[in-house]
């Protein structure tokens, strides 16, 4: 849950304008990194301020999950969590590498294509013992972005095997409060 939160967060770098286009395939997380820097380089990937983020389960699939846990899940099934991020100028000019996958270093974007309005990548995630797959789907303008996220792992055992989608609404509700900053931007 954690990893896709922050997918969901990635997504606020791609609630700009049309103008900057990044297309990559089979590129290493670091490499995503480095062109959207290199484009924020030329204009800022979103408007700096405060966001929110609501982040609703649309559908589990765990069939090896425990029934007590299943239950838990399917009872946040619709519910929304709404998070309040504050971006600052310089996270929206400037993200650190691991904003976009967090710091597993053992995940590769089979595709990142992000640009005039839209927003399409998967990211895949190689573990010892399990695949995970991040496939983010959407549409944003510069205040604003929606997207479908679906999460899959595979391997492990079979309580481990899981297709988890949400659906990700944000947009910007104005400038940061002085509280906010203070936490150092989120």
């Amino acid at each position: 849950m954690r990893t896709a939160l922050i997918l969901a967060s990635a997504a606020i770098l791609a609630a700009c304008s049309n103008e900057p286009d990044v297309k990559m395939e089979n590129a290493s997380v670091g490499e995503v990194a480095k062109e959207m820097r290199k484009q924020a380089s030329k204009d800022s990937f979103v408007n700096p301020g405060q966001w929110r983020q609501t982040v609703t389960m649309v559908s589990i699939e765990a069939p090896g999950m425990p029934p007590e846990a299943k239950q838990m899940m399917q009872q946040a099934m619709g519910k929304a969590q709404v998070h309040d991020v504050c971006l600052t100028a310089e996270q929206a000019k400037s993200p650190k590498e691991d904003f976009f996958a967090g710091a597993d270093k053992n995940c590769r974007y089979e595709h990142f294509n992000w640009g005039g309005g839209k927003i399409d990548l998967k990211l895949n995630c190689k573990h010892p013992n399990a695949t995970q797959t991040m496939v983010l789907v959407g549409d944003y303008e510069p205040d604003s972005y929606t997207m479908t996220m679906t999460a899959t792992n595979e391997g492990g055992g079979p309580a481990e095997q899981m297709v988890m989608t949400m659906k990700v609404d944000a947009k910007r509700t104005g400038e940061c409060t002085a509280e906010k900053r203070a936490e150092g931007g989120n």
